[in-house]
């Protein structure tokens, strides 16, 4: 048995906000594969609820810079 998020139903809100982080801040880098790499840590943290995601010490628009920027900074 495994644990995989099905990607078929990431919001798709959600998804233009993932695309625009990249595009601001992903210059020169395949978005499509950073965004891949890391989707399925990007879809558990979505899926927390707030005050899950509070515990942690994030907030729902944390999400993304959070886990994309630790890629994009290397």
């Amino acid at each position: 048995m495994t644990d995989r998020i099905d990607i078929e139903f990431v919001p798709d809100t959600w998804r233009k906000k993932l695309d625009l982080y990249l595009l601001e801040h992903a210059h020169g880098m395949n978005g499509y594969m950073l965004s891949r790499m890391h989707f399925e840590r990007l879809m558990r943290l979505h899926a927390m609820t707030d005050p899950e995601l509070a515990l942690l010490g994030l907030t729902r628009e944390d999400i993304i810079p959070y886990v994309m920027g630790e890629t994009i900074a290397a």
